[in-house]
């Protein structure tokens, strides 16, 4: 298979000859025959801004790691924007290219609305114009404070140093959740720490967390 690139990727080519019907009952769909081609020629494809594509060892390993079959059974992870997106076609479709977090693929996917080997020779890039308000907020750095006193107080500060890296002392800790609300952590992203903040307060149920627009998107259950 020959693609034209228009700028000069980084490129690994294989020689495999892959079975079609032995991949398609693996990702249980019937893919795009160029795929099959891409995959028979290339083992991956990078590109300066990060957009990487993945052959077919790759794409195989990743949709494992990822368990995207599980949180995303319409799509197949071919690739990443090298900054914590996953890039999908879907099953038993075309080859369209979209794009979601890899933290968060229980969401609603973006279309690039353009053709997966169109957007490759034409410089692929993600513009920000495409992103939608959630995953600006994905992006956006992000304050997290604390706004009610957690039940496990003891327990509570030791997870909660440990999983957002946390310089505060426990002294300083203890005498500021007297003192309620207080900011606990400033400019950090949910792209990286978002999982983490909800496990917490699945947990502790104290936890708010405000964008640049001191927009709540996280916020306790309220009893």
């Amino acid at each position: 298979m020959i693609i034209h690139f228009k700028s000069t990727p980084f490129i690994t080519r294989t020689a495999r000859n892959i079975e079609a019907n032995e991949i398609n009952s693996h990702f249980q769909t019937i893919l795009p025959t160029r795929l099959i081609e891409f995959w028979k020629s290339y083992s991956e494809v990078s590109f300066e801004n990060g957009i990487n594509i993945y052959g077919l060892y790759i794409a195989t390993e990743r949709n494992s790691l990822y368990e995207v079959s599980r949180y995303a059974p319409e799509y197949i992870l071919i690739g990443d924007d090298g900054g914590g997106r996953g890039l999908f076609i879907k099953k038993n479709g075309d080859l369209n290219v979209f794009y979601q977090d890899l933290g968060a693929l229980s969401l609603s996917f973006n279309s690039l609305d353009i053709d997966l080997f169109s957007w490759l020779e034409d410089d692929p890039i993600i513009a920000e114009d495409n992103l939608t308000s959630d995953e600006l907020d994905f992006i956006d750095e992000v304050k997290v404070y604390v706004v009610s006193k957690p039940i496990e107080v003891n327990k509570f500060m030791m997870e909660i140093r440990k999983s957002l890296n946390l310089k505060i002392s426990i002294r300083d800790m203890r005498d500021k959740l007297n003192k309620l609300p207080f900011l606990m952590i400033e400019n950090i992203t949910l792209m990286k720490y978002g999982k983490t903040i909800e496990g917490l307060n699945q947990k502790y149920n104290c936890l708010e967390v405000r964008n640049s627009k001191n927009v709540i998107l996280i916020s306790p259950e309220r009893n």
